[in-house]
Formats: structure tokens, sequence, C-alpha cells
């Protein structure tokens, strides 16, 4: 079995590949993210929100950064804006590309690499904190949050995109019907093939798909940790959005232009925000505002 060391080594490894193949084709900058697909679909109207928040002189902080354009974002906005993430890789790529737009943005960015397990930092230093996509993979949630809560300056925000707990067998069911129908990166030969092998386990593959299970050594590692609780009990609740529950998945999975794929998404996407709010389906996503009391 792996050594902590070496699956977060793996960890980095992975990302920082991802990461290096998006910026390819893709700039990491928000204002060229924001009209990708999944984003237009599942995340654009909530990273605007938040950027809106963003006033000049703020200092943020972007835990799990990546290749940096949530970061950068914010210090467009004007921030004095930090991202830590675990790949070098990801944080060269952040850096190279804030070295060619940082004379035309109007705050700061600064790159670091961390551990987000074993972080400290500084009390009552930041305006506001903001994690997208990163809880699900830590394994010392209290710590984490706990760090969060005392680098927070009183009355700042904390900002959450992410997953918690399970998707639940009828919306897994959902998924899965949904992905059998419409055309995916998978062939319609493909999925016939694996419905008559899994037959009754079907719905399990998909719901590990969804939860991207496997995909990285710390993936769903959080998941054992109910970091809304923990939340709840530092932070007061100023706003939290339930997300749909399979939409953004099958955003990934569609294999079609934009022209029909997204058309098509907004129309599931409201079934699916509607069977969310009847408690038919379950979403994971949450966005929460948290804010530190003053």
């Amino acid at each position: 079995m792996a050594s902590y060391e070496e699956k977060l080594q793996q960890e980095a490894e992975l990302w920082g590949s991802v990461d290096e193949a998006n910026a390819a084709t893709v700039p990491p900058d928000w204002r060229a993210h924001r009209h990708l697909r999944h984003n237009v679909i599942s995340h654009t109207r909530d990273i605007d929100a938040l950027l809106a928040q963003i006033q000049p002189g703020m200092k943020t902080l972007e835990l799990g950064c990546a290749s940096g354009w949530l970061t950068l974002a914010m210090a467009q906005r004007g921030a004095d804006a930090t991202g830590l993430d675990i790949s070098e890789k990801s944080l060269q790529i952040a850096r190279d590309y804030y070295e060619k737009v940082a004379t035309e943005t109007e705050g700061t960015t600064t790159y670091q690499r961390a551990d987000l397990n074993r972080i400290e930092l500084a009390p009552n230093s930041y305006d506001v904190i903001v994690t997208k996509g990163t809880l699900h993979h830590l394994v010392e949630m209290e710590h984490v949050i706990e760090q969060i809560y005392q680098a927070l300056k009183p009355g700042g925000l904390f900002w959450i995109n992410d997953s918690v707990g399970n998707s639940t067998l009828l919306t897994s069911l959902f998924a899965g019907g949904l992905m059998f129908i419409l055309p995916t990166t998978v062939s319609y030969r493909e999925k016939l093939g694996g419905l008559l092998k899994f037959g009754m386990r079907a719905p399990q593959r998909i719901r590990a798909s969804m939860e991207a299970e496997g995909l990285s050594p710390f993936e769903g590692a959080g998941r054992e940790h109910d970091w809304l609780k923990l939340v709840q009990e530092r932070f007061i609740i100023e706003h939290q959005t339930r997300k749909p529950a399979v939409t953004g998945y099958l955003a990934h999975q569609i294999s079609l232009p934009d022209a029909i794929a997204l058309p098509l998404l907004r129309v599931i996407k409201v079934i699916d925000v509607a069977l969310v709010k009847l408690r038919v389906l379950h979403s994971t996503s949450l966005v929460v505002y948290a804010r530190k009391p003053v």
C-alpha cells in the first residue's frame, strides 16, 4: 500500500497533467473558462456571484487553486490573491500565465505549493477564502476548517463549491437512464455491453462514475467527513444552494456540439432542479456562503 507521501505525489502528478492538457487548449483565465460547456451549465453564475463580492484591496486565498484561474480572477477584481495547491506543475502553469497578464491585472497573485491537510495559516489574515472541488479530497477536515476559520478576519467570507455525501440509488438510475439514451463519449454498443455485464450492479457503476471514484489517490477521501456540519458549527451560513443532481455530470459526458448540447442540457437542468426540490433526486453538490462571526 502506498504511503501518504507517495499518494500525495501521485495526486500532484495527476492533476498537474490534467491542468497541463487543459492549458494547451484553454488559457487558465476565467474570461476563457466561463464559456466552457460544464461552466456554462453548472458554474458560471456561481463564480460570477462570488467575484462580485471581491473588492479592490481585499486579501483572498484559494485552497486547491490548480492552474490558478479563480485566484487570478479575484486579482483581476483588485484583490491581493494567493493560491495554494499540491501540484508544482499546476502552479507553474498559473505563474507563467500570470506573467503574461500581470500588467493588465488590477491586483496581484501569489502561487504557493502546500499540502492542504497540513496547512498553518496566519490568524485574521484574509477577507475571503474560497475552495472549489477540493474539500472532498482532504483527510484532515477538522484541521483544515479550523485553520480557515482562524485565518479569516471577523466578518470574512468562506465560499465553498463542493460535494458532500453520496448519490442515492434513484439519482444513479436517473443519470444512468439519460446516459443510456443520449449520445455520450461511450458508444451505444459499449453501453449495451456494460448493461448486460453488470446487470443490477449498473447503478453502482454509474454512482462510482458520478463521484469519480478512483480517479485520483485522494478522490472522495473527504466524503468520510461532513465538512458542511463542521462549517455550520463555526460559521454563520448566509446562503446555501443545492445544485442539480445529474446535469453537471452529463455536461462532461454528452458528445454533441455545444449548439445542440447546451439547449438540451438546459432543459434537463430545469427537470433536474425540480426533482431535487421535490426530493425525488438527491444532489451532493453545494455552493455555500459562510461568514465568520464578527
